[in-house]
């Protein structure tokens, strides 16, 4: 009996440990898996515009269909991630014409703003080294969710 409350002890803080740090809850998708997920629902992929920062990769998925792009940056590490990130959340007001409500979610592996306003709904997401940035209107909303979601962005 006291074996079983001291393993029982022991998941439970394995358990803790993961919800806490946010491994297994997330997805570094690379760029060849950008491709392949967004070529899959119909977007095209461009690796030929310019990025507004410096990236070892960035890509572009489109769709005919939607007012939306979604940026996919690569880093060399995660610093670098960081700091674009940051400076994408220090910028947010680029993008919004009205006053908005931001939510933040951070932990040791992601980073995470949403943006609402009236209009606009802003989606800055970071894995590891990896940074996926969407800027829409709030009528998209639930397909971007939908969307990040699947990636676990």
């Amino acid at each position: 009996m006291k074996n079983k409350s001291v393993i029982l002890g022991i998941v439970i803080i394995i358990i803790v440990c993961i919800i806490t740090v946010g491994c297994g809850f997330y997805n570094l998708l690379k760029p060849k898996d950008f491709q392949e997920h967004f070529g899959a629902l119909g977007y095209t992929i461009s690796d030929s515009e310019t990025p507004k920062y410096e990236a070892d990769t960035y890509l572009v998925a489109t769709k005919e269909d939607v007012p939306f792009k979604i940026e996919y940056y690569e880093f060399k590490d995660e610093s670098e991630a960081k700091k674009i990130y940051n400076e994408y959340y220090d910028h947010i007001a680029d993008y919004i014409t009205s006053d908005s409500n931001n939510k933040e979610t951070t932990n040791a592996i992601l980073s995470k703003t949403v943006a609402i306003s009236e209009k606009e709904y802003i989606v800055i997401s970071r894995v590891k080294n990896t940074l996926i940035f969407i800027a829409s209107d709030k009528d998209y909303q639930s397909e971007i969710d939908n969307i990040l979601e699947n990636i676990k962005y």
